[in-house]
């Protein structure tokens, strides 16, 4: 067996507040809230070139619209939550990385964030020593839901492309299930921001509520 997350939304309580940040660029810019949340819906998951290019496809028909102020409204938000100790950890996180860990269990993390941040984010809750690889979104071509980005991970760890079929992959945005299942890998399902579809069920080896439901169905299998 081997295991990768995602990070954003699976490991941290994160996508709520990029929501948050961006919204709050919204209201200071004057940009329809509900597009906004359209928007932030779309770019769950991807990478931050990708992030702002579905920004600039949405708000660029405004004369009022900055994708770079936009953007660093909602990065400034951003960092202070992480900066001021407020970035939380998603339930069950710790105890599924150090269950993975007890059990030497290769672990990876497959984030579209930059490696920058997701070192910034994780530093402070002392989780970073369970993994034992990281590629992150500034390290590969095309984001998901390309699946190179969970293809380089397993790469990383050693997985065989005989055994992906052994490699689980916890997501919890659209984009990062499409990306596990088209690697041919068994992408779960822990919902976020976004709901699990039919598409997103069909998809999927499960859909499970929480990290804790995630430790008792790897238990199983």
């Amino acid at each position: 067996m081997y295991v990768i997350f995602d990070m954003d939304g699976v490991i941290v309580d994160s996508e709520a507040v990029y929501l948050a940040g961006y919204l709050h660029a919204a209201e200071l810019y004057d940009l329809p809230i509900e597009d906004m949340r359209t928007a932030v819906g779309r770019a769950t998951g991807v990478t931050d070139q990708m992030e702002r290019a579905i920004m600039v496809d949405t708000f660029r028909h405004l004369p009022q619209f900055s994708m770079d102020k936009t953007y660093k409204a909602c990065r400034d938000y951003f960092n202070n939550i992480v900066e001021t100790g407020q970035m939380k950890l998603k339930p069950g996180a710790a105890e599924i990385l150090k269950f993975l860990n007890d059990n030497k269990i290769p672990t990876g993390l497959a984030s579209s964030s930059p490696r920058a941040m997701i070192k910034k984010v994780l530093k402070p809750h002392d989780v970073l020593r369970y993994f034992d690889t990281i590629v992150s979104g500034d390290m590969v071509e095309r984001g998901k839901p390309d699946p190179e980005i969970f293809l380089k991970c397993a790469a990383q760890l050693g997985i065989p492309e005989s055994k992906y079929s052994e490699t689980f992959v916890i997501e919890d945005s659209h984009n990062g299930i499409r990306a596990a299942h088209a690697a041919g890998m068994q992408p779960v399902m822990v919902p976020d921001q976004l709901p699990a579809t039919d598409e997103m069920r069909r998809l999927s080896a499960a859909v499970l509520p929480s990290l804790s439901d995630v430790i008792e169905w790897l238990q199983s299998r």
